[in-house]
């Protein structure tokens, strides 16, 4: 919980501070923010072979979280963007894939509780990001930038405290098990669940090009185009984003009953949530439109962009988790944690695509959320009319 409080207090504040205090362009500030997201998800896989190999689980989280610390302490000091976002990036990188990994080694394989402990260290994941937005956010705008960044290294280092009081009762590192032997390539079956998993990870960039704009772009236009009120409580464009994690937390245990009451086919479920991202984009090229022709000074009403993010909460909800649970289920023998890898890898392509997309687009007048609709769209189209098809490709229709 406390990481991310650290990780969403930078990340719905970056944009901001860059085009505010620093007085970055659009285009510059966006793509430094696709630049940071990016090189995190890239430096998770790093991270983990790192743990796994030579620092150990502990350490490593330890290491994370110091470095993690640094980053937002040379941000609120105002020391140079890039050495902050840099100690941030591998820090992350650390400390992610190893906590995830930790909390499966609580549980033996046929422990039924490891689903409620997943559910918990989720809960932990939305509670923490929900709460760096709304307090990150309120410092930020009302005593100044610094103040912001220093609460998510006060978070961080209460993530510490916990994480060391904790240590007693962390399970000892296990000695190496014996590890299934690893599909060949040469073995047909496991050479299309491979190439299956990778197609749906290409396509998966579709959908986080999209999710990604939420502290970019978006966040930009709820601070200059969106009433700064919601049901009567003010609220910054830093702090809208606690808006989706709320919502996650709301609607997770619903969405997980109804689709296991559907159970429709993977890859079709994942279409459906690309298609409903790219019509949130319809939404706020609609909202776009609207403000474009309101009056001088006349704003948009803060429920009608809450209303968008619900949209997007409801798409993350029907891609990101099938995508996780299609790596783990269609994965051949010793190739899960490669594969989990390109996933994550797909996670930081899209991200650097995500905030180098505004300034590719500015020369050109094309609209940045027609063509994110547009991708959204296509990649929802192709994994609904390819579901059937990759389901017997890799053998499990």
């Amino acid at each position: 919980m406390w990481e991310r409080f650290s990780f969403y207090g930078v990340r719905s504040l970056l944009v901001l501070y860059l085009v505010e205090a620093l007085q970055y362009s659009r285009a510059d500030a966006l793509s430094m923010y696709g630049m940071y997201t990016g090189s995190a998800f890239f430096c998770a896989i790093v991270g983990g072979w790192l743990a796994d190999r030579f620092l150990g689980q502990r350490r490593a989280v330890v290491l994370g979280m110091l470095l993690m610390m640094a980053g937002h302490i040379a941000l609120g000091a105002a020391l140079p963007v890039g050495l902050a976002l840099g100690l941030l990036a591998v820090g992350t990188g650390l400390f992610k894939p190893t906590t995830t990994a930790m909390v499966g080694a609580l549980y033996s394989p046929d422990d039924a509780r490891r689903q409620g402990g997943y559910t918990v260290f989720y809960m932990g994941i939305n509670i923490g990001a929900a709460l760096s937005a709304l307090i990150g956010g309120y410092l930020a705008q009302h005593h100044g930038w610094g103040y912001g960044f220093m609460a998510a290294a006060v978070g961080m280092a209460l993530g510490i405290v916990v994480f060391m009081a904790g240590w007693r009762w962390l399970p000892p590192a296990p000695a190496p098990a014996q590890e299934p032997a690893r599909a060949a390539w040469t073995d047909a079956q496991a050479r299309r669940r491979i190439q299956v998993i990778l197609l749906m990870s290409l396509v998966a960039i579709c959908f986080y090009v999209g999710y990604e704009q939420a502290a970019g772009v978006m966040t930009l236009f709820v601070r200059d185009h969106v009433s700064p009120e919601f049901l009567g409580v003010p609220l910054s464009a830093a702090q809208f984003l606690a808006v989706n994690p709320l919502l996650v937390i709301l609607l997770a245990p619903a969405a997980a009953r109804v689709l296991s009451r559907l159970a429709w086919p993977e890859f079709r479920v994942q279409g459906i949530g690309m298609l409903v991202l790219g019509v949130s984009f319809v939404a706020l090229q609609a909202l776009q439109a609207l403000q474009d022709r309101a009056a001088s000074g006349q704003l948009i009403p803060a429920w009608m962009m809450v209303g968008v993010i619900a949209v997007q909460t409801v798409a993350e909800l029907l891609v990101v988790p099938i995508g996780l649970a299609v790596v783990s289920r269609y994965a051949p023998a010793g190739w899960t944690a490669t594969l989990m890898g390109a996933w994550m890898l797909a996670k930081a392509a899209a991200g650097f695509l995500a905030g180098q997309l505004y300034g590719w687009l500015l020369p050109t007048g094309l609209s940045l959320y027609a063509v994110v609709t547009a991708v959204c769209l296509a990649g929802g189209l192709l994994l609904i009319g390819l579901s059937g098809a990759l389901r017997r490709h890799a053998g499990m229709a």
